[in-house]
């Protein structure tokens, strides 16, 4: 017997509008339609019925055993379509620092990078419809939130579930697909300060009682809050599905993104005080250096700058009902993306000159991925006890072809009048390096995970993962005609124990020991010095408490974790030029989440994440030691809280957020302290018989702050200015 009854789900209203035949889906609402059939209800019923969905959909990023929302030993934080919409969130890193205590930013090679639990971006893998790549943080990108049935956030190690780099948790990004449920679609045209535009169609269309296929297109531009530094993004996905009976279904997808920034943003400089214009205490350091806020709007990347993407990914997923208690999947993955960054990323002011030192860098990625998971489910009794079983196979493949060139860029001063252009690629201008590497990458995979009712209450969860790595690599220097290569084989083993325990109806105890591993560097860009050491380990202890209340009007789920990291990559104190394996880092903190349904018109969502992350172990370059000191971009308090309010009468709702972030560093050194910030949006939303319309003020009180690091500890991202922007979105089903 599970310790839930199995929901009923709920079919909550689709995304944003039309993509395949939009005409063709269906008429458009009528003037005398209700207002509720054309535009999603903050009432009672409406919310709980779309969050109930969201938390089912979610269980398989989080277990492949197909358990139940509250059977689940792990946090599980999840955005749907619908979240999304209300709060405003136009990409991927908007969405992700909605989610309690988590921290995500564009560093300059990684844009949509994120940290959490007290761990970087090296320890976060990406997922793309619950597909990893290795080393997925070279495939994040900062992607249209409009492409996204839903955005899950799986925290703590889940390397049994997706391999090696999963200690501080995984994203998955789920793209809308078709569905069989009926004709839908919807549209999504905005326009904002900076020039900012966007546009979405999302159509789905049953062609018959077993097909259907769904279109969704995005796109969008802006001309940047810092001067010259446009972009824009456009993506489609198309999908089918095909479900005969109630035995087989067969689901096709292919997703094209590509995204273009001219000369992209990467931050403002830390200058002397005497220099700065209008200075600010944005940073504390001992060095007297701070950020001018005249610099706010001001670019120092060179004039013909570009980081562009362009991505394919086809996938596959068969499910097929074998008798009445197994189950059989697999899912296959083709992945091709060109990558480009030809910029200055890095800048230093220089006393002697009064001018800005600028790095040079070329780097261009050519991947391809080829990935298959076969798994087998079994549901059925063990000794007269609920028995759940999952068991399988996984086999990636990654060809990865990488361009670097490292130099210097002519100066700049600090008015940026004249940004210079980009040095030819020559070994004059990018002495610090001009190679063109090759990496092949093989992982196969063995897996397995196992739940037993021990009482009608109380679920014991277990799982198990076992690797073979196969890594070789090879390097032509340009400069000097030298080829090398090297290769290495490594086999990990992630397990977890886990245990959920039915207190009352709707409220459960759940508690987890799980385990993993991550290479000290990407497997894709290791060095043959760093390629000589084993993986890194980690470990986690998390403790938490889901419960719904006031007959489900209240949702609430606490949680407390340990982590720790160690086998990380230090220098030997005797030896500061001998790089050796006894570093460690531990972290460990407390996430609060709560949803109100305050009252029939009020609708309350909040948040509050502490930890304390600190380095046991590490010293850095030269012998530096930083035991005790912070990680980079993690702050230790984190809290937001959304409101909403539908008026009586009218079709009008008002929402108001507010997001805390703390203070953090931005080096290892903790040399630069980046205050922390407190930002509020505000919008109001006319919902009538012809479509929603919103209005939206970002940073309403125009609050100057710094929201990331980048690889630079003397830079630091300023977030965007006030801004407003009116929407329109109509839907139909």
């Amino acid at each position: 017997m599970p310790i839930l009854a199995p929901r009923r789900r709920a079919h909550a209203a689709t995304g944003l509008a039309a993509a395949i035949c939009a005409a063709a889906l269906a008429p458009a609402a009528r003037a005398d339609e209700p207002a509720s059939r054309a535009a999603v209800e903050l009432d009672t019923v409406r919310v709980q019925a779309e969050r109930r969905d969201v938390r089912a959909a979610s269980v398989a990023s989080a277990s492949r055993l197909g358990l139940e929302p509250g059977e689940i030993p792990a946090t599980l934080d999840a955005l749907d379509a619908d979240d999304i919409q209300a709060r405003g969130l136009r990409d991927s890193v908007e969405v992700l620092r909605a989610m309690p205590g988590v921290m995500a930013g564009n560093l300059p090679g990684q844009p949509g990078a994120a940290s959490m639990r007290g761990f970087g971006s090296g320890a976060v893998s990406y997922l793309f419809d619950g597909v990893r790549l290795t080393s997925s943080g070279f495939s994040s990108r900062n992607w249209d939130s409009f492409q996204f049935e839903r955005v899950e956030v799986l925290k703590g190690p889940a390397s049994v579930l997706y391999g090696e780099g999963v200690l501080a948790g995984a994203i998955n990004f789920v793209p809308k697909s078709a569905q069989l449920d009926g004709r839908s679609g919807e549209v999504l045209l905005g326009y904002g300060s900076h020039g900012s535009l966007r546009l979405g169609l999302d159509g789905n269309a049953p062609l018959s009682p077993t097909l259907a296929v769904r279109g969704v297109l995005s796109a969008n531009r802006s001309d940047g809050y810092v001067g010259d530094t446009a972009s824009q993004a456009q993506a489609f996905s198309g999908s089918l599905l095909w479900q005969p009976d109630a035995r087989l279904s067969l689901r096709a997808a292919l997703d094209y993104n590509r995204d273009d920034f001219d000369t992209a943003y990467f931050g403002a400089p830390l200058v002397p005080l005497e220099v700065a214009a209008d200075p600010s205490g944005l940073v504390g350091n001992s060095l007297g250096l701070v950020v001018d806020k005249a610099a706010r709007e001001r670019n120092y990347n060179v004039r013909d700058g570009r980081m562009d993407s362009r991505s394919w990914w086809l996938r596959t997923r068969l499910d097929y009902r074998l008798g009445d208690r197994w189950n059989l999947s697999n899912e296959v993955s083709v992945y091709d993306a060109r990558r480009r960054w030809d910029n200055s990323e890095d800048f230093t002011y220089d006393a002697a000159s009064g001018r800005l030192q600028r790095s040079a860098a070329r780097i261009h990625h050519d991947q391809r991925v080829w990935n298959q998971r076969l798994s087998l489910r079994h549901d059925g009794r063990l000794g007269g006890r609920r028995h759940l079983f999952a068991a399988g196979f996984e086999y990636s493949d990654t060809d990865f072809f990488n361009l670097r060139r490292f130099g210097r860029a002519g100066s700049v001063d600090l008015l940026a009048q004249d940004r210079g252009t980009l040095p030819p690629d020559n070994p004059l201008d990018y002495g610090d390096g001009r190679n063109d590497f090759t990496t092949r990458v093989k992982v196969a995979a063995l897996f397995a995970e196992d739940a037993l009712n021990l009482t009608p209450r109380w679920l014991l969860v277990a799982g198990l993962r076992h690797e073979r790595i196969e890594l070789s690599r090879r390097n032509l220097d340009l400069d000097s005609g030298q080829r090398s290569g090297f290769g290495r084989e490594f086999s990990p083993t992630s397990w977890r124990l886990g245990s959920v325990f039915e207190l009352r109806p709707h409220t459960q105890l759940y508690a987890q020991y799980s385990s993993a591993v991550l290479p000290v560097s990407s497997f894709l860009t290791i060095n043959q010095r760093n390629n000589a050491f084993d993986l890194s380990h980690g470990e986690s202890l998390e403790v938490g408490l889901r419960s719904e209340l006031f007959d489900q009007r209240l949702r609430l789920t606490a949680a407390a974790y340990k982590l720790r990291q160690d086998d990380i990559l230090t220098r030997d104190p005797l030896q500061p030029q001998i790089s050796v394996q006894d570093g460690s880092q531990p972290s460990q903190g407390v996430e609060l989440t709560l949803s109100a349904q305050a009252a029939p018109r009020l609708r309350i969502d909040a948040s509050a994440a502490l930890l304390s992350a600190r380095f046991d172990r590490l010293r850095e370059a030269g012998g530096a030691d930083r035991s005790g000191n912070r990680p980079s971009n993690v702050p230790e308090r984190t809290a937001s809280v959304d409101a909403w309010y539908r008026f009586d009468g009218l079709p009008l709702s008002a929402h108001l957020g507010l997001r805390y972030v703390g203070d953090f560093y931005t080096d290892n050194a903790n040399q630069f302290r980046v205050r922390g910030h407190t930002v509020a949006d505000a919008a109001l939303d006319w919902n009538g018989a012809s479509g929603r319309y919103t209005l939206r003020v970002r940073n309403l009180g125009d609050a100057f702050y710094a929201d990331w690091s980048g690889y630079s500890a003397r830079q630091v991202y300023l977030g965007a200015p006030r801004s407003v922007e009116l929407s329109y979105t109509r839907a139909w089903r």
